[in-house]
């Protein structure tokens, strides 16, 4: 029995088309779906047509206008109601301000690598999902189960589609979640989670010329800021993930030369650890802004919270772990160990609510994200496929 898996495990790991996944990685990177605004429905219509040529079921969703979700899936062999579920985002960072080397929307091959802006985070991982199905498909394979592509819209803003996708019942029967997130070919576990907040100080306005007469709210925030950049938002140790941590980093206060200011707003983002609460953090601010109002009654402020993605994490002797541990080593030949990363991704969104073992995998290198001159390597689209279409046979 051994000898037969291992032939199939060589013939699938053969039937990984190079020249396809370099296809859908370029048609991708070629479709400008930067966010702000959000354009991902062309990308969507692509990968729509990339499913369809490919016998795999397909269905694009609305989620706002000109913004659409493509939900792909290969069907299983009806005996398991269980799903694994791929998922990804289709839209990306804007470009930037910096020149590039290659053109950003150019899709350019240069040296075994593909660059452009979502090469790395995350059309190059979306392609590597498509092209595990899409083997799979041609080799006849089914599963017990359906293994189902998610691609969502909005993940570097507000992660829309995630919740759309949450909302209208797509995390059903899902038993297994991986994100393809770039994540350098190591097998992660675990990852933050994301708190910001807006704190305002409210004072008021006066002629520049009569400071007397107003009450300064920038000059309030110097005072303030110190206090609040003290806050401790430590939370629990965890070993794959570095400490919590808080960052003020925008501030902006004030409308006019001659206008004594009456608001001044700070920004901060807060990097969560599994096991830590959002409302706890935002009342260790409010104290120390009671704190401060003790000593500066005049001055009004608040507290305003634009974002909240949870910690994720995963036990390392999950199946789903030892699964991608497995194929990845059969693959490979090294055994990954599992690892955390401090960034978040959707699985903040449809991980929490529903227990879902999770995992992220996927092709690029992390430093790259975000970054100009981002790219990816087309020998790594290669290896994740395979370790992507195998996965589903370690845990059927």
């Amino acid at each position: 029995m051994t000898d037969v898996n291992d032939r199939l495990t060589a013939r699938i790991q053969d039937a990984v088309d190079r020249a396809e996944l370099v296809d859908i990685t370029q048609r991708l990177v070629q479709v400008d779906s930067t966010n702000p605004p959000g354009r991902e429905h062309n990308a969507a219509m692509i990968l729509e047509g990339i499913a369809q040529e490919a016998g795999l079921r397909v269905e694009l969703v609305t989620v706002a206008e000109g913004r659409s979700n493509v939900t792909i899936c290969l069907p299983g062999d009806g005996s398991d109601p269980r799903k694994l579920l791929y998922c990804g985002h289709l839209d990306t960072v804007v470009i930037g301000d910096s020149s590039w080397d290659h053109p950003p929307f150019g899709a350019a091959v240069v040296e075994g690598e593909i660059w452009g802006r979502g090469s790395v985070d995350m059309k190059g991982g979306i392609a590597a999902m498509l092209g595990a199905l899409a083997t799979l498909n041609r080799m006849g394979i089914r599963r017990p189960g359906d293994i189902v592509l998610a691609t969502v819209v909005g993940e570097e803003v507000d992660c829309i589609g995630s919740r759309h996708l949450l909302a209208t019942g797509g995390m059903a029967d899902v038993a297994w979640l991986v994100v393809g997130e770039p994540t350098d070919l190591e097998l992660v576990t675990a990852h933050k989670g994301c708190l910001r907040l807006r704190v305002t100080a409210c004072g008021v306005a006066a002629h520049a010329s009569q400071p007397e007469l107003g009450r300064n709210a920038v000059l309030a925030m110097t005072r303030l800021l110190p206090l609040l950049a003290r806050v401790d938002v430590g939370g629990p140790r965890h070993e794959l993930l570095s400490p919590a941590t808080s960052a003020p980093t925008v501030i902006s206060g004030g409308s006019a030369i001659n206008i004594v200011p009456d608001r001044c707003w700070v920004d901060f983002d807060i990097r969560t650890v599994p096991g830590q609460m959002d409302d706890d953090l935002v009342e260790r601010f409010t104290t120390a802004i009671r704190h401060f109002n003790d000593a500066e009654p005049d001055i009004d402020v608040h507290i305003d919270v634009s974002c909240e993605r949870s910690a994720v994490q995963t036990p390392p002797e999950a199946p789903l772990v030892d699964a991608f541990r497995n194929v990845m080593a059969s693959v490979s030949g090294r055994m990954c160990s599992p690892r955390g990363v401090s960034f978040f991704t959707d699985a903040s969104i449809l991980q929490p609510p529903t227990a879902v073992p999770t995992v992220l995998f996927g092709p690029g290198d992390t430093a790259l994200m975000h970054r100009t001159n981002e790219r990816v390597r087309i020998d790594d689209l290669v290896l994740a496929a395979r370790v992507l279409a195998l996965a589903p046979l370690a845990l059927w």
